[in-house]
C-alpha cells in the first residue's frame, strides 16, 4: 500500500511539473529562440526558482536586444514537455481492467453496450481529421479538410437551432459543403465513407470483450454518436468480425445523442426497462457519466489517444505525424498488449525512422537505376530484413563490413585515416607499443620501432605520435605484406557479390560515410570492377570533420536521408555527438551478432571472416527491439496498404521521432546500462565497456 501511494504521488507530482511547464510556455514562451534556449540547454536538475530567473533573463534579453523570432508552434512546444516511460513498459502502465475482470461485469448484466468510435473500432489517426486529408486528395481539393471541419460546424449549429439536437447526417454536411467546394455530394459522401471503411480496424482489448460477452450468451449492441448511417457502421463492424450485434443505435438516426442524456434511456425503452445493462466506452462524460444517470453499470475505457499523445513526438507533418502517433497509440495503450521496453523502443521510435529509410532508399534506386544494394553490416541487419519484407523482388546482400576492415583495407590509399584510427585517437588511453601494436595485428613492425627508440613498454603520447608515424612511412611494405591476405581475400569476396552488377549502392547509419567511401575505393579505382559504388547514410554529421564528404554529396555519389551539409542543416546543428546522439541512433540497428573484424584466406584460397567474441549480454534486447522494429513495419504498412504515399516518411519526420528519444539520456540509462559498445577501431574485446561507461566518460551535460 505504502509503495502504491508512493508512486501515485510521483505521478501527480511528475503531472503537476509538466502542467507548470506547459503554462511557462503558453503565457511566456511563444517565442521560438527562448523556447529553444529554454528548454535545451536547462539540466532536470535545477530548481524551479533557478529556472525561472533563468527565464526571466531569456525573455528581458529578447526585449532588450530585439531579438525577435517567428512563434514557435504548439506541435514544436510539447516537444519540449512530452514524455517517454523511462522506467517501466508503457504497455503495462495503462491500467486496463483485465479480461476475468470485466467477464465477472458481464455477468451480473443482461445487455452488454458498447461505445464504437475509438472503442470497438480504432483508427489509424490521433487525430479523426486526418482521413479528410486522404478525402481531400482524392477529390483534388488542397483545401478539403479545413472546408470539412466548418461545414461539420455549422451544419450541426443549424440542427441545434431548428431542433434542438445537434444531431446530423453525412448528408447535412455536404450539404454545407456546398458553400465552399461545388463538389458532387453523392460521389463525396461516397468517398468518405470508403475512406473511413477502408483504414478503420478491431480494437484487439475490445474484440477479446465482445467474444467474451457473445460466449455468455448476452445481449450485445452497440451505441455511437456518429453522423455515418448504421448502414455503413454495420459494414466496419463486420469486416472486422464483430458480427453478432442484436442492435446498432446511432444518434443521427435516433435524434438525440448519448452525450445529451437521451440515447441511453432511449435503448431501455426499445430493449425493456427490467433488464441490467452494461456500457463501455471511450468518452468519460458520454459514456461513463450519462450511461450511469440512466441506471447503466458503465465501464470508463480511456481513449487510446488521450492516454498516449503525452509520450510521442508532436512537431511532424501534419498527415504522418498523425499516422505514426496513432499507430503507436493504438498497440502500446488499448490493454491488449503487454510488451517489453525493448520492443516499445524498436516499435515507438526506431521502426518510424527504419520504414521511412527504407522506403527512401526504394525511391534512390529507381531514380538511379541501382541494380544491387549492399546492406553493410552490423547496421544493415535490420534495414536488410525490413527492405526484403517490403520489395522481395530485389536484389540485395547483407556484406560483413567494419571501419576496422576498412582501415586496413584501404591503409595504403587513405594512410591517414589508418594513423588517426590505430594511433592518435588511442593516445588518451594511455597505451603501450605493445598494446597498439597488437591491436593492429603488427608485431612485425617491433623491430622497427624499437630501432628509433620506442620499446614494447613505451607509451604512445602527443609528443612521440608524429615519430612513430615517421617510423610507419618508412617500413610501409611490412604493414603491406602484413595485410596482404585481407586484401586479396576482400577483393574475391567483393567480385563474387558484384558480379554482373554494374551498379550497386552500399547502405550504412552515416556519420561520415567512412565505411561507404572506403567501399567505393576499393571497388571502382583499386579493385577496378565495372560497377559504379552510390552510398546512402541516414545522417552526414563527422564530428572532426564537417564538410569531409562535401564533394559526394555534391555529385550525388552519397546522399543522405535525414540531414547533411546540403540537407535539412537546422538538424544536422542540432544533432549533438558529444552527448551521443549518433551511437543511440546506431544503437536502433543493432544487431545480434558479434562484430565483424577481418577478412582471411583459407588454405584453398577463399575468402573467410573473422569475428569478436559475441556480445551475448545484449542479443536478448536486441532481439526484442528487432521484432518491435519488424512488427511496427508490418502494421504500418499493412494499415496503409490502399495508401502507399504514407510511406513516404521524410527525414525530417523521421529524425524528430528519433531526437525525440535520443534527447533523454535517462530512458538509455535505464535500458541499456549494461548494454557493451565499442567505438576505437582495434580495441581488444577484453576492453569493451558498457553504454553507461560510455556515458559516463563521453556524455557532455
Amino acid at each position: 500500500m505504502t509503495d502504491r501511494i508512493l508512486q501515485f504521488y510521483k505521478r501527480k507530482k511528475r503531472a503537476c511539473k509538466r502542467k507548470i511547464d506547459r503554462l511557462l510556455i503558453r503565457f511566456t514562451m511563444h517565442n521560438r529562440m527562448i523556447t529553444e534556449a529554454f528548454y535545451q540547454e536547462r539540466s532536470p536538475k535545477i530548481g524551479r526558482f533557478r529556472r525561472g530567473v533563468y527565464l526571466f533573463l531569456l525573455c528581458l534579453a529578447s526585449a532588450v536586444g530585439k531579438v525577435y523570432s517567428h512563434r514557435a508552434a504548439p506541435e514544436e512546444r510539447r516537444d519540449y514537455t512530452n514524455q517517454v516511460f523511462c522506467y517501466s513498459p508503457e504497455s503495462r502502465r495503462h491500467r486496463r481492467l483485465t479480461y476475468t475482470t470485466m467477464a465477472k461485469k458481464m455477468l451480473l448484466c443482461d445487455v452488454i453496450s458498447f461505445d464504437i468510435f475509438d472503442t470497438l473500432l480504432l483508427r489509424p489517426f490521433d487525430n479523426p481529421k486526418t482521413l479528410f486529408f486522404l478525402v481531400g486528395e482524392k477529390l483534388h481539393c488542397p483545401s478539403f479538410t479545413r472546408y470539412r471541419v466548418l461545414a461539420e460546424k455549422q451544419a450541426r449549429q443549424e440542427a441545434m437551432e431548428k431542433n434542438g439536437t445537434n444531431e446530423v447526417t453525412l448528408c447535412d454536411i455536404y450539404q454545407k459543403m456546398q458553400r465552399y467546394v461545388a463538389c458532387d455530394i453523392r460521389r463525396a459522401m461516397e468517398l468518405e465513407e470508403e475512406t473511413e471503411l477502408s483504414l478503420l480496424q478491431a480494437n484487439p482489448y475490445m474484440k477479446q470483450l465482445y467474444q467474451t460477452a457473445v460466449e455468455l450468451g448476452k445481449t450485445v449492441i452497440a451505441v455511437s454518436d456518429m453522423y455515418l448511417s448504421s448502414q455503413v457502421i454495420e459494414k466496419a463492424l463486420v469486416q472486422n468480425g464483430y458480427t453478432q450485434f442484436s442492435r446498432i443505435f446511432i444518434s443521427q438516426e435516433c435524434g438525440f445523442s448519448k452525450r445529451s442524456g437521451q440515447l441511453f434511456p432511449y435503448v431501455r425503452e426499445q430493449l425493456g426497462t427490467e433488464k441490467r445493462y452494461f456500457h463501455i466506452g471511450d468518452n468519460y462524460t458520454a459514456d461513463f457519466l450519462r450511461a450511469r444517470d440512466a441506471g447503466f453499470d458503465a465501464n470508463y475505457y480511456p481513449n487510446v489517444n488521450r492516454l498516449g499523445d503525452s509520450h510521442r513526438c508532436a512537431d511532424l507533418t501534419a498527415l504522418i505525424g498523425s499516422a505514426y502517433r496513432g499507430m503507436v497509440n493504438n498497440r502500446l495503450c488499448c490493454g491488449a498488449f503487454r510488451e517489453n521496453q525493448y520492443f516499445e523502443y524498436g516499435y515507438a521510435h526506431a521502426g518510424f525512422y527504419v520504414l521511412g529509410y527504407c522506403v527512401w532508399i526504394h525511391e534512390r534506386v529507381k531514380a538511379k537505376g541501382i541494380e544491387k544494394l549492399l546492406f553493410l553490416s552490423r547496421d544493415g541487419d535490420i534495414l536488410q530484413k525490413v527492405y526484403q519484407k517490403l520489395y522481395p523482388e530485389e536484389k540485395t546482400e547483407y556484406v560483413y563490413w567494419s571501419r576496422a576492415a576498412a582501415t586496413r583495407l584501404t591503409a595504403g590509399y587513405f594512410r591517414n585515416e589508418f594513423f588517426l584510427r590505430y594511433i592518435k585517437y588511442k593516445i588518451s588511453r594511455k597505451i603501450t607499443m605493445k598494446q597498439m601494436l597488437t591491436a593492429m595485428e603488427l608485431p612485425q613492425m617491433q623491430p622497427a620501432l624499437t630501432e628509433s627508440g620506442f620499446s614494447e613498454e613505451t607509451v604512445l603520447t602527443k609528443e612521440n605520435y608524429e615519430d612513430i608515424v615517421a617510423v610507419f612511412l618508412d617500413h610501409w611494405k611490412t604493414v603491406e605484406e602484413a595485410y596482404a591476405d585481407s586484401y586479396k581475400a576482400a577483393e574475391i569476396y567483393y567480385r563474387e557479390k558484384l558480379a554482373g552488377v554494374h551498379s550497386a549502392a552500399a547502405v550504412d547509419v552515416g556519420w561520415a560515410a567512412s565505411g561507404v567511401s572506403a567501399l567505393k575505393v576499393l571497388v571502382e579505382d583499386l579493385w577496378k570492377l565495372d560497377c559504379k559504388l552510390y552510398g546512402f547514410v541516414s545522417g552526414a554529421n563527422y564530428l572532426h570533420d564537417q564538410t569531409i564528404i562535401e564533394a559526394p554529396l555534391t555529385s550525388g555519389d552519397i546522399e543522405s536521408y535525414m540531414f547533411s551539409q546540403q540537407k535539412n542543416r537546422e538538424l544536422k546543428r542540432r544533432h549533438r555527438v558529444g552527448q551521443l546522439y549518433s551511437v543511440f541512433i546506431e544503437m536502433m540497428l543493432a544487431s545480434p551478432s558479434p562484430s565483424f573484424m577481418q577478412y582471411e584466406l583459407t588454405e584453398d584460397g577463399r575468402p573467410a571472416f573473422r569475428f569478436d567474441l559475441p556480445e551475448t549480454e545484449g542479443y536478448e534486447m536486441i532481439r526484442e527491439l528487432q521484432r518491435g522494429i519488424l512488427t511496427f513495419a508490418e502494421d504500418y504498412t499493412r494499415t496503409f496498404a490502399r495508401y502507399p504515399q504514407l510511406y513516404r516518411i521524410s527525414g525530417e519526420d523521421a529524425y524528430h521521432v528519433c531526437r525525440f528519444i535520443i534527447s533523454q539520456p535517462d530512458y538509455f540509462r535505464n535500458l541499456f546500462a549494461d548494454y557493451p559498445v565499442n567505438r576505437a577501431v582495434g580495441t581488444s574485446s577484453c576492453e569493451m565497456e558498457t553504454l553507461s561507461q560510455l556515458m559516463e566518460r563521453e556524455y557532455q551535460e
